[in-house]
């Protein structure tokens, strides 16, 4: 790879965008395997990945002047919330 590329790829991983999907997609999987195992401390940790997706991606698309996009992830992360904890 050329120092371009190297760039372009060190930005794609900087991108928020990229976090809200590594963390929510690993959170969600993580999240479900501990409902089939019924290991109560795996859900937690995988609504708290996914969280923490939702945050990041939040604040990123804050950042960049995306504000519907910020309040939309903050709408489904607060919806979210309150269903995982009913």
């Amino acid at each position: 790879m050329d120092n371009e590329e190297k760039q372009d790829v060190k930005d794609e991983l900087k991108n928020p965008s990229f976090l809200l999907f590594v963390f929510t997609c690993i959170g969600f999987q993580v999240f479900i395997s501990g409902n089939i195992s019924e290991i109560k401390l795996l859900q937690h940790i995988g609504a708290g990945l996914v969280f923490i997706g939702f945050v990041s991606g939040c604040v990123g698309a804050f950042r960049q002047r995306y504000f519907k996009k910020g309040i939309g992830l903050m709408l489904a992360g607060g919806i979210g919330a309150v269903i995982y904890f009913i």
